[in-house]
This record gives structure tokens, sequence and C-alpha cells, in this order.
């Protein structure tokens, strides 16, 4: 068997994997079940904002998306770092931007094997379906709209177990849309910041109404 051979029987083996997992490995992520490499023990947030200024948009945002789902509690700050990136998406910005001091916050290596682990565990099936294809329904600013109004959403502080991803999923489908090329998820983005606006309308104000009656129920 010739080199150029067996390259291509390699590849062939190599399972597929989303765009977003192909960048977190080139991070040192490590979703196997052997020892990791040698690496450092830790990632600054602007080396993924640098990492995300050559691959778009997407690859920050799915990260965010993917980090903030396991911290209960504490979505408001994610949310509105997400904001702020759909904010530069709309206003047609091609790097993304945030604060130097938000660029120096570190990121454990085990917390981004997580990631990478939670993308191998439970999106493969989303590989199979993910390819480039109605690019026409990739349009930055209505995609940016898309991403602030669930990032702001997602910002809220409501008391409602899991309510979180009602908004991370869409924000992680939009990710995979724009990292992808790949249209057909852009336009299930869409239909899915549809249905939270409109439920957000709808149950907003009960939400409220409880609220307040709690909080003069306790005072």
């Amino acid at each position: 068997m010739d080199v150029e051979t067996a390259r291509e029987t390699i590849a062939a083996e190599a399972p597929p994997r989303l765009r977003l997992a192909e960048l977190l490995s080139e991070l040192g992520a490590h979703d196997g079940d052997t020892p990791p490499p040698p690496r450092e023990a830790s990632l600054t947030v602007g080396a993924l904002v640098d990492k995300a200024a050559e691959s778009g948009f997407g690859f920050l945002i799915g990260v965010l998306a993917l980090i903030a789902i396991p911290f209960v509690g504490v979505s408001t700050p994610f949310g509105l770092a997400i904001a702020l990136l759909g904010g530069q998406l709309m206003v047609g910005l091609r790097r993304p931007w945030l604060p130097e001091r938000a660029r120096r916050r570190a990121l454990s290596m085990a917390m981004l094997d997580r990631v990478l682990g939670l993308l191998a565990r439970r999106t493969r099936w989303m590989t199979r379906l993910s390819r480039r294809r109605w690019e026409m329904a990739i349009q930055p600013q209505l995609i940016g709209l898309g991403i602030v109004l669930l990032a702001l959403g997602l910002a809220l502080p409501l008391p409602i177990p899991g309510s979180n991803l009602v908004f991370l999923i869409p924000l992680f489908t939009y990710a995979v849309g724009v990292l992808e090329r790949d249209g057909v998820w852009i336009v299930a983005g869409h239909v899915a910041t549809l249905i939270n606006m409109a439920l957000l309308m709808v149950f907003g104000a009960t939400v409220v109404a409880v609220l307040e009656r709690l909080w003069h129920w306790v005072a």
C-alpha cells in the first residue's frame, strides 16, 4: 500500500465531525478515552476570539452556548456576551471583538474537553445532516438579530427549570449553520427564534406577575 492510498484509507475511516469540533481540537481540546497529549492547563477567551476571527462568529457563539449549558443560575453573563457578539454580526463586523478584561479570562482545558466530548457524543447526527446548501439564507444581519434576541432571553433570570435550553439550542443551531454554511440550519434557527419570541410575549407577563406576587408575599 503506497502513502497516498494509506492517507485515503485513514481519511475514509475517520468519522466526520462538525467544524466546531475540529476547531476545538485544533486549540488542544481532547475527547478521547486516553490521556490528552502535553498541553497548557488553560486557554484564554482571547485565544478563542482569535480562532473565531479565522472561522467566523459561529465558532465563538457555539462554544459559549455549550459552556453555558451546565451552569444553571449564571446564564446572564453568558447571554450578554453572546448578545454582544450577535450585535457585532448584525452591524456587519467581520471579526468578533470582546473587551480586554474578558479576553484575559482563562478557560480550563478540562472545560473545553467536556464541550468537545458533548459534541462527540450528542451531535453525530447533526454531522450527517449538515452540508453546504441554501447559502442565500445566510444573511449576517438577520442572523445577528436572531442571536441578540435569543441571547437577551438567555440573560433573563427566569425561574423556570430548563428554560436556558429554550434559548441555547437555537443559538447552537445558528452557530452550526454559520460554520457549516448550511442555510437549512439557519432557517431552523429563525423559526425557533420566532417561536421563542412568541412564547415570551404570551408568558412573559405571567412570569412577571408571579414574581411580583412572590416578592410582595416575602416582603
